[in-house]
């Protein structure tokens, strides 16, 4: 199936570091250069219910082009500056077309000195 990707994204990675005093602190980091084109939609309850059947908390599905530096562990997708955390990732098979990201909206948002720039 093909998805319409019409809306822009940045994938990051959650990890934890620490400050200039030396305490424990978490940033998120893009994985990417610049915002990747994406679908996005929130599921239907159907779907939503059968997620919860499974105790998984899925609410929203991100279509992205393939990449293989993804792990739901530690995995978001940042959307209108809201952060989802991606609970599963869909490879269709195996195929190396599109992936499927599934996801809910962080509780808590990281505030803006946890967002990091994307550095090669």
């Amino acid at each position: 199936m093909r998805y319409l990707k019409d809306k822009k994204v940045i994938l990051y990675k959650k990890e934890s570091g620490k400050d200039s005093a030396g305490f424990a602190t978490t940033v998120y980091k893009p994985i990417h250069e610049g915002r990747l084109w994406a679908y996005m939609r929130q599921l239907s309850a159907s779907q939503f219910y059968a997620s919860a059947a499974l105790q998984t908390k899925e609410e929203t599905l991100f279509a992205v082009n393939w990449r293989d530096d993804l792990n739901p562990a530690n995995c978001f997708v940042r959307y209108m500056d809201i952060f989802y955390n991606i609970t599963r990732i869909d490879t269709y098979e195996g195929y190396k077309d599109d992936l499927k990201l599934y996801g809910a909206k962080l509780a808590s948002q990281p505030k803006p000195g946890e967002i990091m720039e994307y550095r090669k």
